[in-house]
């Protein structure tokens, strides 16, 4: 900790002073008199965030005072009137601005509104942009189910992964320690709050260095002058044959969502509440075979959970120079699963039945989070030169109860129960400073302390008595420091951008007082950016990165978990981080992605699920095993037809192999895959929108399992009304019912087929509604220091 009072000193101390100015002028309309009491705002030309406001006098006068040197935009506007805008730089103590002539814009408000609209994709030098916010397909979608239509994202049983990275570090707004099941929340996040996504496949020195890619997840918070907000209601209905992959039922979703802000003066408040109801399925087979004889086992869990999830936070700008902050979040989620297993051991040679056992297995979840953050932001002047400043703690409570019945072949039955108590506790404290050289340059540097303490207590009580090979008492303690320093060079068609971060890791692993995981290391993570522009559209872009994957919490505690009657995982303490070195060069058009090739090199690569036999048991388990390499050409194009139907469309052509040493052999597995993905969108009047979209994907290899073809296609239709402040929105998801898993493991004794299918296919109306002031974005959305921990935390 040494060295962050140290980067907290000599940051603080570079605090200099600057004389204030005073700016005036006037604001006349298109006959050149006098707009009376028109809002002028004043904002910082380096990132438009709000300085300071006005209202103009009878004589169309406004004044600011007390205003620091530097660039400005200010801009007026007046009801029945278009926005106008003048730049003044502020140099001596009196300033007068050039005149502002606003003009009648009623007629013309659709018309800006069609002009401002953003893209789908953007790329820019260092991450992808994907603006969600107003596609018709995202409505009434879960946060899971939006990341399935981002390109270059796979999302399978419920796991997302990134060509050639694995998985990905999901951040939502920059941070993570508020949620410890990463893939639960976001399948109970409502998409409705989800202005756009950054994908960030080789994220730079600013970011914590574990996981091979980054995707934030920023969430709307129009913190406007004045009030406003937004209300959403999505429903949907699972379109399943009763019978049909076992289903009993209707399955269906509830989601209702609030965001409300508001800004007076100095304070700017803002709240969000959502709950989300859903019951949904799981089905899956397998087909094992093992020494002579076939397992046929068919397992079907409904599922059923209801999530709250809240936000609240202030800001209060306490002068020109100083923002403090607060922020509490949290959810609370309460689940039930009622899974039935039915196995048939039948003999591979005659194909006669020898025994049929059943396991029933009814889980009870609750979870919880309560996570705090202060923050600081100090700006040394106009131009950028900032210091950020958080304090993050967060803490979880994961329960869960499983009661299992298993029973044989005589139709006995044999009880058995399985407790899971799982405390987690986060604190971290992270200083970020900015620098601007220049217009053309930036530097920035920070640190990181993050502190962990994750206490995991499985108790298995078998007949019941407890089983104490089966319990477990594991504590994890684990304590990350980080120092980092990036700079930004622009000069003529070049844009040059390097880093470097250097990290401490310290852990300590103990079960019932004995030490089974004790580390301390340091590792250094480079990583480079460089773009060309070659025409007025068309750029490339060279990107280099060192990344570490540390295993999860989970991975590491050595218990056993009951997954049914033939399958358990078991954790690895012994696991040591992955590493990986990714390359990527690029050709965009129009800050578009155009043509891609990429290549990531792993060693110490984590297998997550390395299967080995125990009889007629299978059971997983995390290892390192050897090394991986992953190379993609990417192609992405423009559907623009006419001036009503636009959109785009990809490909990816990927090469994964994985070598490895495992259960006394070599596995050795190379293969080539096609991706396909594309979003259409006609929009035949201002306010009907018709939307197409989905992916293809053919057979890929992912460690020791081999994937079949999957693929989806999404439909979706969207009107807009009550001058665009209303919406109503319908879609149909995976029409063809193709979004499920078809898989083989074939290696050394392990030999398994298996299938698995859940409830993608659905209907979905959503209709949502913006009220209150939509016309200033405001300055701050703030990330707090936890980026990179909790998604480490995983529960299933």
């Amino acid at each position: 900790m040494k060295s962050f009072f140290i980067l907290l000193t000599i940051l603080t101390t570079s605090y200099s002073a600057f004389s204030q100015s005073t700016i005036t002028g006037k604001v006349s309309d298109e006959k050149q008199k006098p707009a009376e009491f028109a809002t002028v705002l004043l904002l910082r030309k380096t990132d438009s965030a709000l300085v300071k406001s006005a209202l103009t006098n009878g004589t169309g006068a406004y004044s600011f005072s007390n205003i620091s040197k530097g660039s400005y935009l200010i801009t007026a506007t007046m009801v029945g009137y278009k926005k106008s805008s003048v730049s003044v730089n502020v140099e001596g103590p009196a300033v007068k601005a050039p005149g502002i002539t606003i003009t009648p814009g009623a007629a013309n408000l659709r018309e800006v509104s069609i002009t401002a609209r953003r893209p789908f994709l953007e790329q820019r030098p260092d991450k992808l942009v994907v603006n969600v916010e107003g596609s018709a397909t995202a409505a009434g979608s879960t946060a899971l189910e939006v990341l399935q239509k981002v390109p270059g994202l796979i999302v399978s049983d419920d796991k997302i992964t990134m060509v050639g990275k694995g998985s990905p570090n999901i951040l939502i707004d920059g941070r993570q320690s508020q949620y410890t099941d990463i893939s639960q929340v976001l399948k109970d996040l409502s998409a409705a709050n989800i202005e756009r996504i950054e994908v960030i496949a080789n994220p730079g020195a600013k970011y914590d260095a574990a996981g091979g890619s980054v995707i934030n997840i920023i969430m709307k918070r129009n913190a406007n002058l004045g009030t406003n907000g937004s209300f959403s209601l999505a429903s949907g209905l699972g379109i399943y044959n009763r019978g049909e992959y076992g289903v009993d039922r209707n399955f269906y979703r509830l989601s209702p969502s609030l965001n409300i802000n508001h800004r007076q003066g100095k304070f700017n408040s803002f709240g969000s509440y959502s709950f989300f109801h859903r019951n949904y399925y799981d089905y899956s087979e397998f087909n094992r075979t093992i020494s002579g004889s076939r397992y046929e086992q068919v397992n079907y869990s409904p599922n059923n959970a209801n999530s709250h999830n809240f936000s609240a936070g202030a800001d209060f700008y306490a002068d020109k120079k100083n923002t403090f902050g607060v922020i509490i979040r949290g959810f609370i989620r309460e689940g039930s699963r009622n899974a039935s297993n039915l196995t048939e051991q039948v003999n591979d040679a005659s194909n006669s039945l020898e025994s049929t056992f059943e396991t029933l297995n009814y889980t009870t979840s609750n979870r919880s989070n309560f996570s705090g953050n202060l923050n600081w932001k100090h700006s040394f002047d106009t131009l950028g030169r900032d210091l950020n400043v958080d304090l993050d703690y967060s803490n979880f409570n994961i329960e869960t109860v499983s009661n299992i019945t298993n029973i044989d072949n005589n139709n006995t039955a044999f009880n058995n129960q399985q407790f899971v108590d799982n405390p987690v506790k986060f604190g971290v404290l992270k200083l970020d400073y900015s620098h601007p050289v220049g217009k053309d340059a930036k530097f920035e540097a920070g640190g990181k302390s993050t502190i962990a303490t994750i206490d995991n207590f499985l108790t298995f009580i078998r007949n019941g008595k407890t089983d104490a090979d089966r319990s477990t008492n594991f504590r994890y303690m684990e304590n990350i420091n980080a120092l980092y320093s990036s700079y930004q060079h622009k000069f003529g068609k070049w844009n040059l951008q390097g880093g470097l971060r250097l990290e401490q890791t310290v852990a300590n692993g103990k079960e019932e007082l004995n030490t089974v995981l004790e580390r301390d290391y340091w590792q250094l993570f480079p990583s480079a950016f460089i773009t060309r522009e070659i025409t007025p559209k068309i750029s490339t872009i060279l990107q280099y990165t060192r990344r570490v994957n540390r295993p999860s919490f989970q991975q590491q505690n050595p218990f056993i978990q009951f997954l049914d009657s033939l399958t358990y995982t078991q954790g690895n303490p012994k696991l040591r981080p992955e590493t990986a070195d990714q390359y990527k060069i690029s050709l965009t058009y129009q800050n578009q992605p155009f043509i891609a090739f990429s290549y990531n090199k792993k060693q110490d690569v984590i297998f997550s699920n390395a299967p080995r036999q125990n009889g007629n048991l299978t059971y997983t388990t995390s290892e390192n095993l050897g090394t991986y390499d992953n190379f993609a050409a990417e192609l992405n194009f423009p559907l623009n037809l006419g001036k009503k139907i636009s959109g785009f469309g990809g490909n990816q052509f990927i090469y994964n192999r994985y070598k490895a040493d495992y259960l006394s052999g070599t596995y050795e597995q190379s293969k080539w895959n096609w991706l396909a993905y594309w979003q259409l969108a006609y929009k035949p009047t201002s306010t009907l929108n018709f939307e197409l979209s989905g992916y293809y994907m053919t057979k890929f290899l992912n460690e020791f399992i081999t994937i079949d073809n999957l693929g989806s296609l999404n439909f979706a239709v969207q009107k807009t009304f009550w001058d665009r402040k209303g919406k109503l929105s319908l879609n149909f998801n995976d029409i063809l019912f193709s979004d499920n898993t078809r898989a083989s493991i074939l290696y050394r004794e392990i030999n398994v087929d298996f299938r698995q299918f859940y409830e993608s296919r659905n209907a979905r109306l959503t209709f949502s509604y913006s009220f209150g002031n939509q016309q200033l974005k405001a300055a701050r959305n703030r990330k707090t220091a936890s980026e990179d921990e909790a998604n480490r935390v995983k529960t299933n």
